[in-house]
Order: C-alpha cells, then sequence, then structure tokens
C-alpha cells in the first residue's frame, strides 16, 4: 500500500511539474497602491504603483518603485495589460491603499468598477479607500520619495492622523462598503491630494484650519498629504471636511481620542488648544430632537498668555466656540443629506423589526431633526492654579 502512494505522488509530480511555475520573490512586482480615475478611450485609467526589482532571481537585490496606467473596462483588464508590459509578474498580496478620483465617487461610477472579486486578485477588504481631486498619477508619484523607500510613511500617516488629530479618517474598502449599504450613518473617506498653496472651501463654507486635502501650506519631499475627509449620501459623494471639522464630526461619532483647534480671539491673536476624549459622548434622541453632550480635556498651548483670572472665561469660550462649530458643521450636513455625524444609529433603535427601518424614510426626517450640543471642557493643569 506504501509502495502504491509512493508511486501515485511520483506520477502526479511528473504530471503536473511541467504546469507549475516557480517563480521566486525576486520575480515579482508587487502593487502597492492602487489609483483609478477616468479614462480618456475606456471608461477607467487604472494606476499602480509597484515595487519591482533590478533584475531577476539571484540579482533582484535593489528595489525600485515606479507607476505604471493602463486604460480598461475592469480591473481585471487593466491587470492584464500591465502585466504584458511588465518583465516581472504584478502580484497583490501587499497593496495597502486604493486612490479614486472625486468624480468618479460623485456619480457613483466607483461602485461599478469596484464589483471585483477581491479575493482573486489577492486584495484584502480592509485596503484604506483615499479620495482625491487631482490626477490620481500626480498623487501616486507624489508618494514617491528617496528618504522613504519603503513608503511606510505615507501608509502609517492615515491612521496617525486619524487617531491623533481626528483630522481625517482611517476607513477599510469593508467598512465603506458596510455604510454605503446601510442607513444607520453615511461614510467619510480620507481626503489627499498634490501638494498645493490654494485653499478650498468645505461643505461649512469658509477657509478654516487645517486646509483640505493636499492644501497644506506646506513644502515637504513627499509631494502628496493627507487631510480632511470626502462627505457622502449613501453611496454619492457630495462635498469636503476640513481637516477640524472632520475632526468635530469624529468627536460625535466617538471616534476621537485627541487634536487640535485654533481659536480665533477679539484682537486677531490665534489660541492654540489642544484636545482630549475624557468620555464617550451621550446621545439622547427622539424623532423630535436629539441632544449631544460631549465631554474634553483641554491643554492651552501657552498658558502664559491665559492670566489666573480669565481661566474661567477661557473654558466657556472654548466650550461656546466649539458647540457653535459643530452646529454649522451639521446643518452642512443635513443640507447635503449627509447622516456622518450616523444619528442614524440612535434612530434604527426606534424600531422592532429590520423590515419596519427598512421602510422608514429616515433621510426626510434627518434633514430638519434638531439637534443641540452641549461640551463640558475641563482645563488641564498647565493652566495657572491658585
Amino acid at each position: 500500500m506504501r509502495r502504491t502512494l509512493v508511486l501515485l505522488l511520483l506520477s502526479a509530480s511528473l504530471l503536473f511539474g511541467g504546469c507549475m511555475q516557480s517563480l521566486s520573490i525576486g520575480d515579482y512586482a508587487y502593487a502597492l497602491y492602487i489609483g483609478v480615475e477616468e479614462g480618456e478611450n475606456l471608461p477607467y485609467k487604472v494606476t499602480f504603483l509597484v515595487a519591482m526589482p533590478n533584475g531577476s532571481g539571484a540579482d533582484s537585490s535593489s528595489i525600485s518603485q515606479k507607476t505604471v496606467t493602463a486604460e480598461a473596462r475592469t480591473l481585471f483588464e487593466a491587470m492584464e495589460t500591465v502585466n504584458a508590459g511588465l518583465p516581472s509578474r504584478l502580484n497583490f498580496s501587499r497593496v495597502s491603499s486604493i486612490v479614486v478620483q472625486e468624480k468618479l465617487m460623485q456619480d457613483g461610477r466607483f461602485l461599478s468598477f469596484s464589483d471585483f472579486a477581491l479575493g482573486k486578485l489577492d486584495l484584502w477588504l480592509n485596503l484604506r479607500v483615499l479620495v482625491t481631486p487631482d490626477s490620481v498619477t500626480e498623487v501616486l508619484n507624489g508618494i514617491l520619495s528617496d528618504s522613504d523607500p519603503s513608503l511606510s510613511k505615507l501608509k502609517h500617516n492615515i491612521g496617525v492622523l486619524a487617531e491623533r488629530s481626528g483630522t481625517t479618517v482611517d476607513v477599510s474598502f469593508s467598512e465603506m462598503m458596510e455604510q454605503f449599504e446601510s442607513k444607520t450613518g453615511d461614510a467619510l473617506l480620507a481626503y489627499c491630494g498634490t501638494a498645493s498653496y490654494s485653499v478650498r472651501e468645505d461643505l461649512t463654507g469658509g477657509n478654516s484650519y487645517p486646509y483640505l486635502g493636499g492644501n497644506v501650506l506646506t513644502d515637504s519631499i513627499l509631494k502628496t498629504s493627507i487631510l480632511g475627509a470626502a462627505v457622502f449620501d449613501d453611496t454619492e459623494m457630495v462635498g469636503v471636511l476640513d481637516g477640524q471639522h472632520t475632526m468635530l464630526v469624529q468627536m460625535v461619532n466617538d471616534r476621537f481620542e485627541r487634536g487640535r483647534v485654533l481659536l480665533p480671539n477679539e484682537d486677531g491673536t490665534i489660541l492654540t488648544v489642544y484636545l482630549y476624549r475624557l468620555k464617550a459622548p451621550k446621545i439622547t434622541f427622539s424623532m423630535e430632537h436629539v441632544s449631544v453632550e460631549l465631554y474634553l480635556e483641554a491643554d492651552i498651548e501657552q498658558p502664559e498668555y491665559v492670566a489666573l483670572e480669565e481661566r474661567t472665561a477661557t473654558k466657556a469660550y472654548l466650550e461656546e466656540w466649539l458647540k457653535t462649530e459643530l452646529s454649522r458643521v451639521l446643518a452642512s450636513l443635513q443640507e447635503a443629506n449627509s447622516d456622518a455625524m450616523c444619528f442614524g444609529r440612535e434612530a434604527v433603535r426606534s424600531f422592532d423589526s429590520t423590515e419596519a427601518w427598512e421602510s422608514f424614510d429616515w433621510k426626510a426626517v434627518y434633514r430638519t431633526l434638531p439637534v443641540s450640543f452641549s461640551v463640558s471642557v475641563r482645563l488641564s493643569g498647565n493652566l495657572p492654579v491658585s
């Protein structure tokens, strides 16, 4: 019996050995980012930022990075086209993010493109999704830097900015699709762009700081930056929020840990305040009125400018400013029909069945839903004390 098994295994190896590919790691080009924008001749222009060996097999000790582009009707078609022109086989196991042109998100065309079998390309459902108003090719080329050949800085920046400043969001492809299909809240996606010195208004109007997307007033080695959020109504993008307004939305969503706001003083100076989450927001919901209570701790960047007798006034000013800004942001979201603060998560609890909730026109109620905010701030010990 054992001899028969050995013979069968040997036969199988001879039968299939000629058909099996034996590629070393140096024979692959690894796609790190995928970019999707409108094509000129075909529906989509797909750009891959790839890391590929300078050589093959044992000679592939050095790695170069470059962008390769193909117009196509589907991701599979783009992959096949690019593979035909690459010296190495394209591998998708290391893709971390997909960057999508804004106009494809505005009219929902990205959903048609993204209706592909992710598993067949070894794409992870937790890859990050970013939206850009700029050329996808320029955005991906802006990531390339000799000082950071692993691209680790930008990959980690999304998560770091979302966690430590609240000025953007860290949303995966699967989370995006879940929010697209859910009636309990609308999606926010990370916003990125190439370095620019212009300012773009967000949904609330005005030029709030920090500026949007790539419009950060800086000059650096990396020409692509991430800040702010793309705002959605169901599956269509309806506008953008700058970094500071994104942070306020995250406070209500209980996804805020810490961040910074810049308060304008009457004398024209700016007061920099660092904020920290003390506990979860308290939301009291009814279909007639919603109240939101936020609990924060605050550090003043230059406490010597705040006299002891002004401590109470500073606290009251900060609380009132946050309350006013939250109301402004919500009014803009309601006008855009976007439940980005996810009050739908509270509304669904009023229903006894999924059928009853799905037949309910939540957005019609949401657009005129009265919401009041209250903010309780605890000033930290870096202010003068008695």
